[in-house]
């Protein structure tokens, strides 16, 4: 049985592969600019709410989940940058020249515990993915039979990306009380893999491009 919110409307399932020397992954800067939940495929909206996020310089991205329970629209959330909604921090980019996107998952926590049972589904999101609005390539992670660590690799099938971000799953449900749960969940760039520009880079590239054409503006009209 395939995890629910994995398959729906357009989302793509794909296996894990191993990172190659062109695989890319975003930096810390980049995954804090994470900003939006992919709701707008869900009517009503998926309930999980982020409770917190904190950068860890040199380490990674601690986000902390509020998730309802285990029951559809309460499990799942999909922490993205989007063309569409939110700051698209990252929407936009061309990643034509690398051939997978890692990202790394630690699972810290759960309900403030380090010893819980349950089995969080982790993934690297990429939006378009082979003809559908975007992908998913999911990977499980727990504080008890399944590796705390794991890294989660898609394919890049587009250059220019609409959604990129990262899933987090509370599944299979039957490893999972009724709920509320809280999840702690460090996201860090992939060992190997290159980080893509700071946004604070792409933000001085665009006003230095900004700057030349305003520059050329006016010597056109002084002439």
């Amino acid at each position: 049985m395939l995890p629910l919110g994995l398959v729906v409307l357009g989302g793509a399932l794909i296996g894990a592969f191993s990172a190659k020397a062109t695989d890319f992954t975003l930096s810390e800067s980049a995954i804090l600019s994470l900003d939006y939940n992919l709701s707008s495929y869900w009517a009503p909206p998926p309930t999980a709410t982020l409770m917190s996020e904190q950068d860890i310089p040199g380490t990674g991205v601690l986000f902390n989940f509020h998730f309802l329970g285990t029951s559809y629209l309460d499990c799942f959330r999909y922490q993205v940058s989007d063309s569409t909604y939110g700051a698209g921090t990252l929407a936009g980019l061309n990643v034509g020249a690398y051939s997978n996107f890692d990202l790394k998952f630690t699972l810290l926590s759960i309900d403030g515990s380090t010893s819980g049972s349950g089995w969080v589904e982790v993934g690297s999101v990429i939006g378009p993915y082979n003809g559908n609005p975007w992908g998913v390539s999911p990977v499980f992670t727990s504080r008890t039979g399944y590796p705390v660590t794991t890294v989660s690799t898609i394919s890049v099938t587009l250059a220019t990306i609409s959604d990129i971000g990262f899933a987090a799953i509370l599944y299979p449900p039957q490893m999972w009380s009724a709920g509320p749960h809280d999840i702690s969940l460090l996201v860090q760039p992939a060992d190997g893999a290159v980080q893509i520009p700071e946004p604070t880079t792409w933000a001085m590239v665009t006003l230095g491009i900004a700057a030349l054409f305003g520059s050329r503006r006016l010597r056109c009209r002084s002439s």
